[in-house]
């Protein structure tokens, strides 16, 4: 960026339920690491009961509050909060998971990261902000590499190669505006999980090279109970398992699997029913 350049404006995406404490607390996290950035806050309160949105709204000039309807989850709540934000026309996007710690400084970081990549990669540049356990240090959230072997659809944390990456965690991702009319935002075909990996793997297709940052921008714990929920289908929990957002539902995991499992998708489909099952 050119001294004589206005700085980028930034649109940070949120959407939250029923913690309204936290919301807050990392709000406060959030003032500090964008400081001396021009950011707004799209926040979209799915009809939290404890009033998160009301109490945002109370504390955080900076944040736009959109309500909700209950029932829009993760992948849809963050859906309506581009949504709203492209109304303003930012020059970047910057996901944002609300439980997520930042560290002082750490989205400026972010920006210089990504504007090195831009500059060297040109502007098809996705940058992936690396979380890590706030007790144990260890990266629990970020960028992802496809794990060895037949599956497509089988990946794990990204090295510290400085390598592209094959798809992302949606906890601190930047997404540069031309993204918006070269990929598009977040999928309807997903209610709560999957649509950042499924994101990840679209910007690939469109051209765009997704970089994790080398430094850990901030803390969030390994979310265990949400992948425990997803490890065993018994007949008592078949319903939650087909059907629920935070279950595996059966159509949002065909989609993801035919579109891009390649011709063992049908495989990847059954198999991790049938792993559930098993377990």
């Amino acid at each position: 960026m050119k001294p004589s350049q206005p700085p980028p404006r930034i649109a940070v995406l949120a959407t939250v339920f029923n913690r309204r404490e936290v919301t807050l607390r990392r709000l406060h996290d959030l003032r500090e690491a964008a400081k001396g950035l021009d950011y707004r806050v799209y926040l979209v309160d799915d009809a939290c009961p404890q009033g998160t949105g009301d109490a945002v709204r109370a504390s955080f000039a900076e944040v736009t509050v959109i309500d909700g309807t209950g029932n829009l989850w993760w992948n849809g709540g963050m859906r309506t909060a581009w949504t709203r934000a492209i109304e303003d026309k930012p020059d970047y996007y910057l996901w944002w998971n609300d439980d997520l710690m930042f560290a002082p400084g750490s989205i400026a970081a972010m920006f210089e990261f990504h504007h090195q990549k831009e500059r060297e990669y040109g502007p098809k540049v996705i940058t992936v902000g690396k979380v890590a356990d706030p007790d144990t240090g260890a990266i629990t959230y970020g960028a992802m590499v496809r794990a060895r072997g037949l599956s497509r659809l089988r990946f794990q944390l990204a090295p510290d190669d400085g390598q592209p990456c094959a798809t992302m965690n949606g906890n601190a991702v930047i997404v540069p505006a031309s993204a918006v009319e070269d990929i598009g935002i977040h999928s309807p075909h997903y209610a709560h999980s999957t649509g950042d990996i499924d994101y990840g793997l679209r910007a690939n297709l469109a051209g765009y090279r997704l970089f994790q940052t080398m430094d850990v921008v901030g803390t969030t714990p390994f979310n265990i109970a949400f992948e425990l929920g997803q490890s065993k289908l018994n007949w008592a929990n078949r319903r939650f398992i087909f059907g629920h957002p935070k279950g595996v539902p059966w159509r949002e995991w065909l989609h993801f699997c035919r579109r891009f499992g390649g011709p063992l998708w049908p495989v990847n489909f059954l198999y991790r029913y049938i792993k559930m099952a098993l377990s």
